[in-house]
């Protein structure tokens, strides 16, 4: 009897299918004997203590890149409503951030299928309680110095004593709402106004790498195990943000020694707290992300070095 497992993800009609890690966890899905099905989050309900969904069972295309369009690369063969959540074996969590309490409540939800014995990749507890930005914290080692705080004299102060740092919010994806702010930068208060809402959000601060001009690294960790090869995200000239979202470039390369040593330290930590999916993001010698909702750069990795990071994925259910 072949398995089931329900992908929950963005619209399907707005995949980069040229790039996108879903498709490839899908297709890969499909040639692994799985019965694929999909929904959006907003598909996801409960009723009592069921998690429950409105599904479209789904047959997909190979070869899409070279031979179809963008519309053509899946088939709707039915579409189910209200169907229990616990009849599948496997749910894969791949909708973008931002992390709001639509998320959190999905999590919620979600949780309910995995009580009823389904295997929900990452845990619902997990992407509830490690966010992909603050998870750093748990590695002070690894990391540059890291300032968290909505508070306007501290983040000041942190500015004023490391000179050149980078802001960011806490919840985003993919590169957005992340700043370069120097301490004698004349549009300083107003990033931080920005960023913060007027000091009312918390956000996170850190201290400049240079080496981010040269670009930050995707690694990822599948059930504890460091995966060889990693995407290389460079920037264009004059940016600090390689990520692929927003004109980075993308270059697959082995993994080198301090690769290993930051994912090795990080890979002992998913593994203690169960963390089937992890993509780190390192740029330097520092560990800068921990993502755990829907890490990409599979795509590339397996047309550039032949690594399925989605069939590691899927082999571990």
């Amino acid at each position: 009897m072949r398995k089931k497992i329900l992908i929950i993800a963005d619209p399907l009609e707005k995949f980069n299918i040229y790039g996108d890690s879903t498709y490839l966890l899908m297709l890969t899905a499909q040639d692994l004997q799985y019965e694929v099905s999909y929904c959006l989050p907003s598909d996801v309900y409960g009723l009592n203590d069921q998690a429950l969904a409105n599904i479209s069972e789904l047959e997909l295309a190979h070869g899409v890149a070279q031979i179809y369009s963008t519309m053509d690369w899946f088939k709707i063969v039915e579409r189910l409503e209200g169907v229990n959540l616990k009849h599948f074996d496997a749910i894969l969590v791949r909708n973008d951030p931002p992390f709001n309490m639509e998320y959190y409540y999905l999590t919620q939800l979600l949780e309910l299928a995995e009580r009823a014995g389904v295997k929900v990749i990452n845990r619902p507890g997990i992407l509830r309680n490690f966010n992909e930005k603050l998870t750093i914290l748990n590695f002070p080692e690894l990391i540059t110095p890291t300032l968290v705080s909505k508070n306007k004299q501290v983040i000041l102060e942190f500015i004023k004593q490391h000179g050149v740092c980078v802001a960011k919010p806490i919840d985003m994806m993919a590169g957005r709402g992340v700043f370069r702010i120097a301490n004698d930068d004349p549009n300083q208060g107003a990033i931080l106004e920005n960023l913060t809402n007027y000091f009312s959000q918390t956000i996170m601060v850190q201290k400049f790498i240079p080496e981010v001009i040269y670009g930050d690294k995707r690694i990822f960790i599948i059930n504890g195990e460091v995966v060889d090869h990693c995407l290389y995200r460079i920037p264009q000239d004059g940016q600090i943000r390689g990520n692929l979202a927003v004109g980075g470039r993308g270059e697959v390369h082995p993994l080198n020694e301090d690769d290993y040593r930051i994912a090795d330290t990080v890979a002992k930590w998913t593994k203690k707290h169960g963390v089937v999916v992890a993509g780190i993001d390192v740029i330097g010698k520092c560990l800068t992300e921990v993502n755990l909702t829907s890490p990409t750069a599979m795509q590339q990795i397996y047309q550039q070095a032949g690594v399925n990071v989605a069939e590691l994925i899927l082999k571990s259910i």
